[in-house]
């Protein structure tokens, strides 16, 4: 992972590698929304879902995608490309107060992690009231239908 932050923040993570949270991927319009899994199986529509804990993403998810490479499509095939342009592109500041639960707060989080094989902690995450359907149709999941 990359990162490039005027204040020098997470300098020391720059171009590490990490384990990964299992991650949602929606592509709509054109915008690349992220959230994250607690569990690594495939979700069902009232699978709950996390924060994914990543600078560059909004409340909602959606990736602030900078000079991100972005496929033109959001074809199946398209989605290694979606993926590499994510992972690939400079993660430069935070959108949201709390990505984790992690007592070190981000920073902590990934500069644990630096250089491990082992499993993402997933109870790290940050759960949301939002479930799998809520967030493919764009709604926030913290209020009643």
């Amino acid at each position: 992972m990359f990162y490039e932050n005027a204040e020098g923040k997470a300098s020391d993570l720059n171009g590490r590698i990490f384990p990964q949270p299992p991650l949602v991927w929606k592509v709509a319009s054109g915008e690349l929304s992220v959230r994250a899994l607690a569990v690594n199986k495939r979700p069902q529509t009232t699978t709950t879902l996390a924060v994914a804990p990543f600078w560059n993403l909004s409340d909602d998810g959606r990736v602030c995608t900078g000079t991100m490479r972005r496929p033109e499509s959001a074809t199946v095939a398209a989605i290694p490309v979606w993926e590499r342009g994510f992972y690939e592109s400079a993660f430069t500041h935070a959108n949201v107060g709390r990505l984790t639960r992690h007592e070190g707060g981000f920073e902590g989080l990934w500069e644990s992690l630096t250089g491990k094989r082992r499993r993402f902690p997933t109870e790290s995450l940050i759960q949301l009231p939002q479930t799998l359907d809520q967030f493919v149709r764009g709604e926030r999941g913290d209020h009643a239908h």
